[in-house]
């Protein structure tokens, strides 16, 4: 196959994504099929950012970091409540914060806070000879109510605490089943405002309550 015709297949399938959403090996192709037709990446992007399910965030966070428009198309699916989906099954709504002890002359301070934005909601794990601490939310969908009341009540302290965490390594934060850790296409600068879709999520009462976001514009003014 030539260029030409990776590019036709290309074209094909943005045509496609118009009228259906593309399957999880469809959203794969369009992001390897850019490599032969890279003036045809941000109608790409644009494609699956408007899919806005779990194929197409896979497929974008496959790309480089510094892509445009991928933070913002993550940003809108966690802000509508996507999960990514394993085997063919959904994952659980949820976020955790995930950090492990450091020799930081920052570490106690930031500690002490957590353990006092927290209280019991912080979770000391032993893994191997690391300790490791995490705070977590899960959606009980018959209890939507407690989710929000408990969101509510932590989520200055989340913000802060992911913001303080930034510069250390080993540190991963889990949002509905995605995980972005060092290494992770999305980097530290690039999580924030990830963890404040899913509270803006976490916060509704539901998906109509909020204004919908529909363009890269509107989803950046919300990111700030």
């Amino acid at each position: 196959m030539d260029d030409l015709d990776r590019l036709a297949e290309l074209d094909g399938l943005l045509a496609l994504a118009t009228t259906a959403p593309l399957s999880a090996t469809d959203c794969a192709r369009v992001i390897a099929l850019t490599e032969a037709a890279p003036g045809r990446k941000r109608k790409v992007v644009n494609a699956l950012s408007h899919q806005r399910d779990a194929a197409a965030i896979d497929a974008l966070l496959t790309l480089p970091a510094k892509t445009p428009g991928v933070v913002e198309a993550v940003f809108g699916a966690l802000r509508d409540g996507v999960t990514r989906e394993i085997d063919g099954r959904p994952c659980p709504r949820m976020l955790a914060l995930e950090f492990r002890a450091s020799r930081s002359k920052r570490f106690p301070e930031l500690l002490a806070h957590a353990e006092a934005g927290f209280g019991a909601r912080l979770e000391r794990l032993e893994l191997g000879a690391q300790l490791h601490y995490r705070v977590s939310l899960f959606e009980d969908p018959p209890e939507r109510a407690r989710l929000r009341r408990d969101a509510r009540a932590v989520e200055l302290d989340l913000v802060h605490l992911h913001r303080d965490l930034a510069r250390l390594k080993g540190t991963r934060l889990w949002l509905n089943g995605w995980c972005f850790e060092d290494g992770s296409a999305l980097g530290p600068s690039r999580r924030g405002p990830l963890l404040r879709a899913w509270l803006d999520w976490a916060l509704s009462s539901d998906a109509e309550t909020r204004a919908p976001i529909e363009s890269a514009d509107d989803i950046r003014d919300a990111i700030g």
